[in-house]
């Protein structure tokens, strides 16, 4: 049995301004893609909102998500293909992560924020449409 090498990586993703309104969904997207080819998670981080540069399929603002984890180095050709595939992520780039160690890459870890904004996200959504009060016809009161 020949030996394959686990490596870290840093991949940068780019998901539409829409991904805010689905947060959880999309840290799943992520966490699954990166889990089932084979990684592990290390620290997964949302960078922020921004503007981007020049629109990409006419979005003008996206959300950045950074995430930090171990791979086989014969997988990660696998979870670029996934990454590459989906319709919900705009960009995306992977890098070796030699420049940083372990506890480097943990430090930036925001999967605790990430969830609770997830949640507060997903509260703040209505759950059914109120009723709107009718105006009572003119002469009737």
């Amino acid at each position: 049995m020949r030996y394959i090498p686990t490596v870290a990586y840093e991949a940068m993703l780019l998901f539409p301004q829409s991904a805010n309104v689905d947060l959880k969904g999309t840290v799943e997207f992520i966490k699954e893609t990166i889990t089932k080819n084979g990684a592990e998670i290390i620290s997964l981080k949302k960078w922020g909102d921004r503007q981007l540069a020049y629109s990409i399929n006419k979005q003008k603002r996206g959300v950045y998500i950074l995430v930090y984890f171990n791979s086989p180095t014969d997988k990660l050709a696998a979870i670029d293909r996934a990454f590459t595939l989906s319709e919900s992520l705009m960009r995306h780039l992977i890098t070796r992560a030699d420049h940083l160690n372990e506890e480097e890459m943990k430090s930036t870890d925001g999967q605790i924020d990430l969830t609770v904004e997830a949640n507060l996200r997903m509260a703040a959504l209505p759950t059914e449409a109120a009723p709107v009060p009718q105006a009572a016809p003119a002469g009737e009161e």
